[in-house]
């Protein structure tokens, strides 16, 4: 018997979790304390996930307070501290022996009763199986075509030195969060002549206080909202006001999206103040690229941009590829893959197989909050205390409201009627003691 047939016959592991990310440390945390014999696998050589190799000025938008959870406090609100957190997580609840760095999968399948795992390090096998690599495990550009370009490409996530745009002619594309921060980051370093490339743009909050302090990103305010009783529909509309209300105060009319906002379906992230304040200096152009032709950026309806640099703000794409699974084998975006999850956290294909913190990016909550509810849930059927439901849900669901959604069919972790008191008292010390950490 060769090494890597022993390595699969002897460690039958109840989960194993792909991604030592937020998401994949907080479910073995959960996985651990319950006794569950769990492995992660990571390909990279540290936790973290994307926050272990994006630019160091990468942040938050959610407040220290509400990222962080338990007894493991967030001390800042960019890449390091986020990296930090995660370790901090992994040391102070000695999670290192179950954690294996370097191990990449190539393919999953399912046979006799188990998931066979196969990496770079030999072949695994567990009862259950926990998708943990991010919504965000691949930087997304557009195809267009490239005829001798004679200017800097960068993602947003490889914008190593934002100061090296000072003086140059700079061309944003996207109409996200990630184009906002390369707007924000050219204006403040000193960018001579910045151009701002979109087909449409996605709400955010307008407000004149950092990511952090935005006042759309008090989820303290939204978990009260949300025990009083209001649906969705009645959130949405009274967020849908402020908004018009703000994009009105700060002339921003010209951007404001053309979709109202349905809190089921979309996020709305917190505005960037400098790229606000000085939308006067950035050349709107409601287009798309078409090609990259010498020094400059032709768009599709006609235009030409002579441009030093081309800042792709057009996030990430999510690539399930590496799995194998010829049903997860073309998903790239959260929306194609709801229609094959139950519940939002078990496929419909293989009901042993999970994901964990894949679809928060769309939501209005924060990852580590979101993924220690789903972990719990996930935690409690393996053990067998419950049974999550296959029925698909076609939408996200907001912060607070994901105790109530689990709590209908997770009795052992929200006992009947019980959890309800809880939830308002929660709610309640939530806002009371705004610099604590909630306890999930």
């Amino acid at each position: 018997m060769s090494g890597k047939e022993r390595h699969f016959a002897d460690e039958p592991y109840d989960a194993i979790v792909i991604g030592a990310g937020i998401s994949g440390i907080i479910f073995l945390e959960y996985a651990v304390r319950e006794g569950l014999r769990c492995l992660v696998l990571e390909k990279q050589d540290d936790v973290g996930g994307l926050w272990n190799w994006i630019p160091e000025w990468q942040d938050i938008q959610n407040r220290k307070e509400d990222f962080a959870i338990n007894d493991t406090p967030l001390e800042g609100d960019r890449q390091p501290d986020v990296q930090n957190l995660v370790r901090n997580w992994v040391r102070k609840s000695g999670l290192e022996p179950f954690i294996r760095f370097r191990c990449e999968v190539s393919s999953v399948s399912w046979s006799e009763d188990r998931w066979r795992v196969k990496t770079n390090d030999g072949e695994y096998g567990s009862r259950y199986l926990v998708v943990a690599s991010g919504v965000q495990n691949e930087p997304w550009t557009p195809e267009v075509a490239r005829r001798e370009p004679d200017m800097a490409e960068i993602h947003s996530s490889a914008l190593q030195r934002p100061e090296e745009l000072a003086g140059k002619r700079i061309t944003v594309v996207g109409g996200g969060a990630s184009a906002l921060d390369m707007l924000e980051l050219a204006v403040g370093n000193g960018a001579r002549d910045i151009r701002w490339v979109y087909r449409g743009t996605r709400w955010f909050f307008p407000s004149s206080k950092s990511k952090q302090e935005n006042p759309l990103n008090n989820l303290r305010r939204l978990s009260l909202i949300q025990t009083m009783g209001k649906p969705p529909e009645a959130v949405s509309e009274r967020v849908q006001g402020e908004l018009d209300e703000r994009y009105k105060h700060f002339h921003l009319e010209s951007i404001r999206p053309a979709y109202d906002v349905d809190f089921r379906k979309h996020q709305v992230f917190p505005g960037r103040p400098l790229m606000i304040r000085n939308l006067d200096a950035i050349s709107p152009h409601r287009s798309e690229v078409a090609e990259l032709h010498g020094n400059e950026v032709v768009l599709k309806n006609g235009e030409r941009l002579e441009t030093d640099a081309i800042l792709w703000g057009t996030g990430y794409r999510m690539n399930l590829a590496y799995l194998g699974l010829p049903e997860f084998r073309d998903v790239r975006t959260v929306k194609q893959l709801y229609p094959k999850l139950g519940s939002l956290v078990r496929s419909l294909d293989y009901p042993s197989l999970f994901f964990v913190g894949m679809w928060v990016i769309e939501s209005n909550t924060s990852t580590p909050f979101a993924a220690a509810v789903e972990a719990r849930t996930i935690v409690a059927h393996i053990r067998g205390r419950c049974e999550i439901p296959m029925t698909n849900i076609p939408h996200h669901i907001n912060h607070w409201n994901l105790f109530k959604f689990f709590a209908r069919f997770d009795h052992a972790t929200y006992p009947r009627y019980w959890w309800r008191v809880k939830y308002a008292m929660l709610a309640l010390w939530y806002l009371a003691f705004r610099k604590k950490l909630v306890r999930v």
